[in-house]
């Protein structure tokens, strides 16, 4: 049977870049292109759907602490814009001191004013505005979340490839790490920082960074394009190449199978009302699916890309200045050419050869256009970022401060960040990187060492392009460097090399994929024996799954419980009235006191009511002190730990007494007495130390401290209103001996009461 005669079509093939004169087989070919282009789109969106539903479930999953500046260094500071000075938010010494810059806050403030202008429209109980307003930042941070799993996914497309298997194993890590599940919702600024900068590395020009060649392509501003995008002419060239292909075959098969063929004339008439058929359907087609011009052009339009990527670098640096660091690094891989001298040695042993090089450094790699445009984009998108951020902390801090330079100052030039712990040098090696990684850190130690190889090794000896090799190289670098440089630093924390994880899972991508996908590739027999792989790929996620439960519902969950246990104590005692006998209204003021390390527990995100008035064991640092009073600095938790006896009868005075008469439902307050203050609406006592500021402390309706205390609190407290009323697990151990047991919470008994289950309840 002969082909379809060719004939004119509409000026709709045009938009596709087409010849007028196209045949049948072209048309199925484009008509199924199109299809495919939706398709992968819709796959796009599905994956980011999932990420966001995964990661709130991940969020609304966590009931353990981690660290305090999750709640401390955004929340609170948040609370106070949200609510006003008068809102209960415990403000640390760092915000104090114009340390901290008010962009991170700001965002979550937006989210408790909304959340709570929500609430009013809803007329949520308290309770339920309580549950509301705690949740609420879990989930926008969990949509950050889940915006940094899908730029690792991007983002190992662009190095290995759309649709590549590393890519798809870059994803699957990130998804799978026990390290995200545990840390990746919390609202740490450093989560934060690690989602901007994986966003960033999406979009920075890579291939500005290899040496020109004389195959580069260049557009009309003289910037050099990614070699794995080809223009669009390429690749429709290569589409209809395959799709002649591929419908050649069929025609073939076709001969074989028609053993008679119809009239030619009825044929033509056919091919011609298919012909107008698929004419509407392209037409159709061409108004809904971008065309493929448009998408390539998009998609190399370096300027806004830049800019896009620049802007969100200098984010991350106004949150946490040592990002710096990290775009320093791809900087000069772009200012710099490493050039290498070697050769391949062999080895006495069969098939193995050593690479022998000697690398040095030349100047500026990048093109005149691609060094003036890169100076540009980061003068405009640095000063408007540092624009942004000096009016807004203007507006927090209502004087003209830039926050990064006193952080510099304070943590570094007085060293106030050893005050909160001095690491070892190899923290970052022994524990920092097994940490994040948990599992996975096998491969991602294959990966940093095959990426490290350097990039113009000769092809014959790897496997990957210029361009995927080349941008693998300066991760890797990126990745070993960065924690060298803040190893110098005595103050160490993982989260700190945070950022580095979405490189690093992608350079585990390659080796993880080698290892793992032969066992799991479809052509392997489902009824076949599991091979070692299998087994290991599933013990893997086994662990992955363990570690992940464990951390986020099991250890240290006290800190988190308690505050549960607080504010229902306050809706059930204090928002509502006593019964008929009782001739006292039930007071307005809730009282609490915790007597352990400082920042121990959330504060006002989680105690919510304004009512609730509390205090805790501060731990300020030695501010403006000189060496000597700096080595003998106690703050004010050093100081209830080296003698609580005498610390708290100095600062407390007596315990109530139990045979005292009670002035309201929840006993006599030494000194009480009754003033108007707080937020216009209660009565409190007269004391000033409540949400860490300076003042006097009294003894609280509720004490809470960790079991290792109870034995001292139960013989400071002997033959007091004091009695044991809640008790919540933590953990089963801690490296902090200070932290370690349950949570206990002791609490003034009314006249009355009788026993319930292990103490004196209400």
């Amino acid at each position: 049977m002969s082909s379809p005669p060719t004939t004119p079509m509409s000026q709709a093939s045009t938009r596709f870049g087409l010849d007028s004169s196209i045949s049948l087989e072209d048309v199925k070919g484009l008509r199924r292109r199109a299809v495919e282009r939706v398709k992968q789109v819709s796959t796009s969106q599905d994956i980011f759907l999932f990420l966001v539903a995964f990661r709130i479930l991940n969020a609304l999953s966590v009931k353990t602490f981690f660290q305090p500046d999750e709640y401390f260094q955004s929340l609170e500071p948040a609370w106070q814009i949200a609510f006003g000075k008068g809102s209960g938010a415990w403000i640390t010494w760092e915000w104090k001191n114009h340390l901290r810059s008010a962009i991170h806050p700001a965002i979550f403030a937006a989210v408790y004013w909304f959340a709570s202008c929500l609430a009013w429209v809803l007329r949520l109980s308290p309770t339920y505005r309580a549950d509301l307003l705690v949740a609420a930042p879990k989930v926008v941070q969990a949509v950050f979340a889940a915006l940094g799993d899908y730029y690792t996914w991007k983002l190992g497309e662009r190095i290995y490839g759309t649709g590549s298997n590393e890519a798809w194993a870059a994803l699957a890590l990130t998804v799978c790490n026990p390290w995200q599940w545990f840390c990746s919702t919390r609202t740490l600024s450093n989560c934060l920082e690690t989602v901007l900068t994986v966003i960033a590395l999406y979009f920075w020009p890579w291939q500005w960074s290899l040496d020109p060649e004389d195959g580069d392509e260049f557009d009309e501003d003289g910037l050099r394009k990614s070699e794995n995008e080809k223009s669009a002419e390429q690749i429709s060239e290569d589409q209809n190449s395959e799709d002649q292909k591929v419908e050649g075959q069929k025609v073939e098969g076709q001969k074989v199978e028609d053993q008679k063929v119809e009239d030619q004339k009825d044929e033509d008439q056919k091919s011609e009302d298919q012909k107008c058929e698929d004419r509407d359907d392209i037409d159709e087609m061409a108004k809904s699916v971008p065309s493929l011009w448009d998408r390539i052009t998009h998609s190399i339009d370096w300027h806004n890309r830049l800019r896009r990527c620049l802007f969100l670098a200098a984010l991350a640096c106004i949150l946490r200045p040592t990002n710096i660091l990290i775009w320093m690094c791809f900087a000069c891989f772009i200012i710099l050419r490493i050039v290498t001298h070697g050769k391949v040695l062999s080895l006495p042993w069969e098939g193995m050869q050593l690479w022998l090089n000697v690398s040095s450094l030349s100047l500026l790699p990048a093109t005149k256009n691609e060094r003036l445009v890169l100076a540009r984009e980061v003068a405009l998108c640095g000063s408007l970022v540092l624009l942004l951020s000096t009016l807004i902390d203007r507006l927090y801090y209502n004087q003209w401060i830039f926050p990064p330079f006193r952080f510099l100052y304070f943590n570094i030039a007085q060293s106030l960040a050893v005050f909160y712990g001095k690491n070892d040098w190899h923290y970052y090696i022994s524990q920092g990187y097994p940490l994040l990684l948990t599992t996975l850190l096998p491969f991602a130690l294959v990966g940093l060492y095959q990426s490290l190889v350097p990039p113009d090794i000769p092809p014959q000896y790897s496997n990957d392009s210029r361009f995927t090799k080349a941008i693998r190289y300066q991760l890797a670098t990126t990745a070993v460097l960065i924690p060298v440089i803040l190893s110098f630093i005595s103050h160490k924390e993982v989260r700190f090399i945070y950022p580095l994880l979405p490189l690093l899972h992608i350079l585990a991508a390659a080796p993880f994929t080698t290892f793992f996908l032969p066992a799991v590739s479809p052509a392997i027999p489902r009824s076949s024996p599991l091979t070692p792989r299998r087994i290991i790929l599933g013990m893997l996620l086994i662990i992955n799954i363990t570690i992940a439960l464990i951390t986020t519902t099991s250890h240290q969950t006290a800190p988190l419980t308690v505050m549960t246990y607080l504010r229902d104590q306050h809706t059930k005692h204090y928002l509502s009235q006593p019964p008929a006998g009782f001739l006292a209204p039930a007071p307005s003021t809730m009282t609490v006191g915790f007597l352990m390390p400082c920042h121990s527990t959330p504060w006002r995100s989680h105690l919510v009511h304004p009512s609730i008035k509390a205090w805790a064991l501060t731990c300020e640092p030695p501010i403006n002190y000189n060496a000597s009073a700096k080595a003998g600095y106690l703050d004010e938790a050093d100081q209830f730990y080296a003698n609580p006896k005498g610390f708290l009868f100095k600062t407390l005075g007596n315990s109530p007494a139990s045979k005292k008469r009670l002035a309201s439902w929840f006993g006599w307050l030494s000194g009480r007495r009754r003033v108007k203050g707080g937020f216009g609406r209660e009565d409190m006592i007269e004391a000033d130390a409540w949400d860490g500021r300076e003042g006097r402390k009294s003894w609280p309706e509720y004490l809470v401290f960790f079991e290792q205390m109870e034995p001292t609190m139960r013989e400071v407290l002997k033959g007091s209103a004091y009695r044991d009323c809640w008790r919540g697990w933590n953990s089963w151990g801690h490296d902090d001996w200070r932290r370690k047991g349950d949570i206990v919470v002791f609490c003034l008994r009314k006249q009355g009461d009788t026993k319930r289950r292990k103490g004196l309840l209400w």
